[in-house]
């Protein structure tokens, strides 16, 4: 099939779309989060074990607002809601997950249900989801 360079502009605008609105929702997540008030986010920051500075950091990658560890979970076959999943998401994992200069790739492989074939070559999460595979802790 020939390359189509009517393509190339479109896919640029999508980009381009898809971008802004991503900045608007983690604009919109921050300033939510920072309503509930210093002291419970500080809470928050610190069970996370994330600095303020960090946290901003954070909140410019890719798909900042959105929770892409849950699904990552999902789709390697862990239960992200049972207590030890819980405590390994306490014990770094989410913080892990939120800093991660990996976003925009994790995202588009759980968009295309591709995640669990290829989070081994990209995700630092990946070896903590081996141990919670295996049944032990991180």
């Amino acid at each position: 099939m020939p390359y189509n360079l009517k393509d190339e502009p479109a896919e640029a605008w999508r980009f381009t779309i898809s971008f802004l609105v991503d900045r608007e929702r983690s604009k919109a997540a921050k300033r939510e989060f920072w309503a509930q008030g210093p002291h419970k986010c500080t809470g928050i920051l610190h069970d996370l074990g994330l600095t303020r500075a960090e946290f901003d950091d954070a909140m410019r990658l890719p798909y900042a607002s959105e929770d892409l560890l849950t699904p990552a979970m999902r789709s390697v076959g862990i239960d992200p809601d049972s207590f030890q999943t819980l405590e390994a998401t306490r014990g770094g994992m989410s913080r892990t997950c939120m800093t991660c200069p990996h976003r925009r790739e994790c995202r588009g492989l759980l968009a295309v249900f591709d995640f669990e074939n290829h989070y081994r070559e990209f995700c630092p999460n990946s070896r903590g989801f081996a141990k919670l595979l295996e049944g032990g802790r991180t």
